[in-house]
């Protein structure tokens, strides 16, 4: 049985955001992305994305431009971070 990884999101703010943990990529547009990651599936949107890297090996996924929304399942983990 494979051990399940962690994931995370770094954002630099200004600049973009790194997630670990990916296993594929869904979809990607310059304002939505989606991810599968070891815990899910996970939905960023904002504007003026663009995947500077995706390495699904590593798990390692780096998007320049400004997320505004992140949404893990069904759940919107910006309202949780925010509230």
């Amino acid at each position: 049985m494979d051990k399940v990884k962690n994931s995370s999101l770094s954002v630099v703010f200004g600049k973009g955001f790194t997630v670990n943990g990916v296993t594929g990529v869904v979809s990607g547009t310059d304002r939505e992305i989606v991810l599968k990651t070891d815990g899910g599936t996970l939905k960023l949107r904002g504007d003026n994305f663009d995947m500077s890297k995706v390495d699904v090996e590593t798990g390692v996924v780096e998007v320049k431009g400004n997320l505004t929304a992140l949404t893990s399942g069904k759940t919107s983990l910006t309202k949780r971070l925010f509230r």
